[in-house]
C-alpha cells in the first residue's frame, strides 16, 4: 500500500516536471500579462493566468514573495459586483530579495471590468476606498452606521442594525454590492468584503479621514510605466529604489 502510495506520488512529480519543461520551452509564445510585476492595467484573468503560469514555471513555494506578481489575498479572492462594475484586489510583494533590489514593501491593486480602470495604492483598504470612489461616488455621504448598533451577529445581520440601516440608506445604495459604513474600534479598520446587507462592503468610517484621491477621481487607463526589480549595483547597500515607475 506505501509502494503505490509512493509511486503515484512520484508519478504526479514527473507528470509535473514534464508540463513545467514544456512551458519553459515555450516560454516565447507566452501573450498573457508580463510574468513580473506590472503597473500596466490587465483583466483579472488575464492576472490570475500569468500568476499560475509562473507557478508553473517556478514552484509555488514561496511564489507570492519571488514572483513580484500580482495574486489574489486569500481573505478576499472574489469580485465584488456593484452595477456594471466589477473591482476585483489583487496584492503585490516587492520586497527586494538578496541579488535585487526594487520598489520594496506590499502593494494592493483594484481591477475593475469593463472599465478598463484600475488604482494601485499602497494598502488594500485605499485600494477599496478608491474603487468606491470610482464605482459608488456617493459612499462618502452615507451614513455611518454606529458602534452601539450590532451590525452581525456571527453571519447574520442583526434586525437593529436591518431597520437602522432601512431607514437612513438611501433607496438607491440598498441594492447588491451597495456599501455600508460602520464605526469601528482603533484596532478593527479593515474594510470587510461581502458584509453589507447587499454583498458589498463593509467599511470602516476611518476612510472618511482619507480624501478622494486624484488617482481614483480619473480613471486610470491603459499601459502604464512598468518596474522591474534592478541588479545591485556593485557596492551599493540593499534598499528600496524610486518608486513604482523608477
Amino acid at each position: 500500500m506505501g509502494t503505490n502510495r509512493h509511486g503515484e506520488q512520484q508519478l504526479a512529480f514527473d507528470f509535473d516536471e514534464l508540463l513545467r519543461e514544456d512551458a519553459r520551452a515555450q516560454l516565447h509564445d507566452w501573450t498573457g500579462a508580463p510574468l513580473r510585476f506590472t503597473t500596466a492595467y490587465y483583466p483579472p484573468t488575464l492576472l490570475d493566468e500569468a500568476f499560475e503560469h509562473w507557478t508553473l514555471l517556478n514552484g509555488r513555494f514561496a511564489s507570492h514573495a519571488r514572483s513580484h506578481m500580482w495574486h489574489r489575498p486569500l481573505w478576499n479572492s472574489d469580485a465584488t459586483t456593484f452595477g456594471e462594475h466589477r473591482g476585483a484586489l489583487f496584492d503585490v510583494d516587492l520586497s527586494p530579495g538578496p541579488d535585487a533590489e526594487g520598489p520594496g514593501g506590499l502593494l494592493a491593486q483594484m481591477v475593475c471590468e469593463p472599465c478598463n480602470w484600475h488604482t494601485i495604492a499602497s494598502s488594500e483598504d485605499s485600494a477599496v476606498e478608491q474603487w468606491h470612489d470610482h464605482a459608488v461616488p456617493e459612499w462618502r455621504a452615507l451614513p455611518v452606521i454606529p458602534a452601539a448598533v450590532r451590525v452581525r451577529d456571527g453571519a447574520t445581520l442583526t434586525k437593529l442594525a436591518a431597520a437602522w440601516i432601512r431607514e437612513r440608506y438611501p433607496q438607491h445604495l440598498q441594492v447588491p454590492g451597495a456599501p455600508i459604513i460602520t464605526e469601528r474600534q482603533p484596532f478593527a479598520t479593515r474594510h470587510v468584503p461581502r458584509y453589507s446587507p447587499w454583498g458589498g462592503y463593509d467599511l470602516s468610517a476611518t476612510a472618511l479621514d482619507h480624501p478622494q484621491t486624484p488617482s481614483a477621481e480619473a480613471a486610470v487607463r491603459g499601459p502604464l510605466p512598468s518596474a522591474t526589480l534592478r541588479p545591485r549595483s556593485a557596492g551599493r547597500a540593499p534598499g528600496r529604489g524610486r518608486g513604482l515607475t523608477g
